[in-house]
């Protein structure tokens, strides 16, 4: 009984939570800004979706795939997509903040060139024992140390933090309470959003049966962060 109840919680976070949240919910917003405008500052709030929406897909897949090592480099790579989402909302920060003038194009994709390089790290230290998942863990990932310090210190250090703080001098520089209370949302969601994240890496780390249906309801709030993502900047974008 506590077996079936244990799948159906990871049925509901697998096809419920992350396919319709990560997946079909992001790719939405996706198309809700895309279609506003294909301008750059769209374009680059809507990567962070995409990245996630296509991290979230690949988890999908894999879910039903049995060979061992494939299972381990398409795991990684959902959770490569994840934090390379990260660098796409620091973008969009600094874009509002500085301009796109100063944050050009070029800047932009070497920003994301280099995250991408930190980011393979990941497979290294994921395929050589930092990432363990087949049929002896119920195919489930369940990461070492080194695997889940390494990405939390780099996407702590580089991305989240100074995310949030970019996002905390813009909103000491507005000046109307509309765009105060909706930059106060995006914050908000940003925040929902990291912290899931966070979650789910420790999850990932502790494997504790208990922490895991905890989280599974937890990450139902996901559509909430989502939408003050949205709610926050995304409507407004033109």
């Amino acid at each position: 009984m506590v077996l079936e109840s244990f799948d159906l919680i990871r049925f509901i976070r697998l096809y419920v939570i992350q396919l319709g949240v990560g997946g079909i919910y992001f790719l939405l917003i996706t198309f809700l800004i895309l279609r506003r405008s294909k301008k750059q500052m769209n374009q680059i709030f809507s990567g962070a979706f995409i990245s996630f929406a296509l991290g979230t897909i690949i988890n999908v897949i894999y879910a039903s795939i049995k060979q061992p090592f494939l299972v381990k480099v398409l795991h990684i790579s959902t959770y490569f997509l994840f934090c390379f989402s990260f660098c796409f909302l620091l973008l969009f920060n600094l874009i509002i903040l500085k301009s796109s003038e100063i944050i050009n194009r070029k800047k932009q994709l070497l920003t994301l060139t280099l995250w991408a390089l930190v980011l393979s790290g990941l497979f290294i230290i994921g395929l050589l024992g930092g990432v363990s998942i087949d049929a002896t863990t119920g195919w489930k990932p369940e990461w070492e140390l080194s695997f889940f310090l390494y990405g939390i210190l780099i996407c702590y250090s580089f991305m989240i933090i100074p995310t949030l703080y970019v996002s905390i001098q813009i909103y000491k520089l507005l000046n109307t309470e509309v765009l105060i209370k909706r930059w106060r949302f995006f914050i908000i969601g940003l925040v929902i959003f990291y912290f899931l994240w966070t979650g789910t890496s420790i999850e990932n780390l502790i494997q504790n049966t208990t922490f895991e249906s905890i989280w599974g309801i937890l990450s139902l709030i996901a559509f909430i962060g989502v939408y003050f993502l949205y709610y926050g900047v995304g409507k407004q974008l033109g």
